[in-house]
């Protein structure tokens, strides 16, 4: 199902807003789209990181997941060995 463009250019303009008002803290390149990918439709993403990789996404891929749950982008919730994480995407207005 393709992303909502709403959705899309509120997630782009979070991302560009943070990393104007945290220059020494700006996300990864990757960060928004990574978001786009993991949110499309849903606030809540239990893909495991081997999935998001197939999706483009190679071994910086858990750096950029750390950089968004510290910049409060989303929450994470640890998963076990057979089920994934669960990624929460946080109300964008609030991001800081």
């Amino acid at each position: 199902m393709p992303t909502d463009l709403r959705r899309r250019d509120d997630i782009a303009a979070a991302v560009a807003a943070h990393n104007r008002a945290h220059p020494a803290a700006r996300l990864p390149r990757p960060a928004a789209l990574l978001l786009v990918v993991m949110f499309d439709t849903e606030d809540v993403c239990c893909v495991s990181q081997e999935t998001l990789r197939t999706r483009g996404f190679g071994r910086a891929l858990p750096k950029v997941l750390c950089a968004l749950v510290k910049a409060g982008f989303m929450s994470r919730e640890p998963g076990t060995s057979r089920i994934p994480d669960t990624y929460r995407l946080l109300a964008l207005a609030e991001v800081p």
